[in-house]
């Protein structure tokens, strides 16, 4: 009972058990430049020169956090342009942990074997439908490279008989992609992949923005996103979408059986997704609060903490992880949070 209250009090002070999960962006550099990213793409603007995360400050920190046991996962930018990805992969498996990756899969074809005998337990792989769509995005001969790659890495995890890493293609639901994903998803039945993943496209209104960056500066000093947010998916008009089309799509895929597990990022109905792209001001009918902040760490390769949100918390490669994680900016910020259940600029967050 003691313990409860305790544990009460403490939700209350904005003080949050340690993540199940944490991201070690090892780079912010990228071989691709492809024209809707946030750190690359078109609007970007990224705020200082691309950095590569030092690998001793990693693998100590990868030290500290082993005994709360989270699942590791290398991100970038292009994770496997860290010259050093493979010590780092092999330090999370040697402290216990499960360590994954993101990957523009540009790299596989030369790297297949590596990747295989990493222990990586699986990769995920951004693509933007076929063919010319793809060429479009993120320029021309990506996908046939790709494709090369994801059959080496096949290939060798049937010459060593591995079941890892596992397979996941990311596409980002966009205006050039969205009236091809089920001819898409029916393409990559071919491909022996383990999962397809939607990520709709994630952007908020200038308003929505405002409202929040007050409600921020109400409860923490000097709030700003260090990777420019506010630049990149702020926009006031709503993707230009045939709905109806989409919701056709949607519902394509929803029903049809494919040798591999779809999930959507945000996983809505098909109804919420019509809303989701038609409405400029969309906001979410339910009403559940933000878990991400509560369960889940982003390491930038600087070293900085941030909550999905690029809302610098602390720099984790100059005090504990723990000092960080429940510092008194990331407390002030679980807060509000907890007391809005999501900002305005959150409703079209994938979580």
């Amino acid at each position: 009972m003691q313990s409860k209250l305790l544990d009460a009090y403490r939700h209350r002070l904005g003080y949050a058990k340690l993540p199940w999960g944490i991201d070690l962006l090892l780079t912010d550099a990228c071989n691709l430049r492809c024209s809707y990213c946030p750190i690359w793409g078109e609007n970007s603007k990224l705020p200082a020169p691309a950095a590569f995360m030092d690998t001793e400050a990693a693998l100590r920190l990868v030290s500290e956090v082993a005994a709360f046991r989270p699942m590791i996962r290398l991100f970038g930018g292009e994770p496997f342009i860290h010259p050093e990805w493979r010590q780092v992969v092999a330090h999370v498996r040697a402290q216990g942990l499960h360590c994954t990756a993101v990957s523009n899969g540009m790299r596989l074809v030369r790297e297949a074997e590596d990747v295989v005998r990493s222990g990586l337990l699986a990769v995920g792989i951004s693509l933007d439908t076929s063919g010319a769509v793809n060429d479009a995005g993120r320029g021309k001969g990506v996908l046939e490279t790709v494709r090369s790659g994801l059959q080496a890495v096949a290939e060798v995890k049937r010459r060593l008989g591995s079941e890892t890493p596992k397979i996941e293609i990311y596409t980002t639901v966009t205006a050039s992609t969205y009236e091809h994903l089920s001819s898409w998803a029916e393409e990559l039945t071919s491909w022996g992949i383990d999962k397809l993943r939607l990520q709709h496209l994630i952007w908020f209104s200038s308003d929505q923005l405002n409202t929040s960056m007050d409600l921020l500066r109400g409860v923490m000093p000097d709030p700003a996103f260090f990777r420019a947010e506010d630049a990149s998916y702020c926009q006031d008009e709503v993707p230009r979408m045939d709905v109806g089309r989409l919701a056709e799509e949607l519902r394509t895929i929803r029903r049809r059986p494919y040798p591999f597990q779809i999930e959507s990022h945000p996983d809505l109905s098909v109804e919420e997704m019509v809303r989701y792209y038609g409405e400029a001001e969309y906001t979410r009918h339910d009403k559940v609060t933000c878990t991400t902040m509560e369960n889940y760490a982003f390491v930038d390769p600087r070293g900085r903490l941030y909550p999905c949100l690029t809302l610098d918390m602390g720099n984790v490669f100059e005090s504990s992880f723990q000092e960080v994680w429940n510092g008194s900016r990331f407390r002030a910020f679980r807060r509000l949070i907890r007391r809005e259940k999501r900002l305005p600029l959150c409703h079209r967050c994938p979580d």
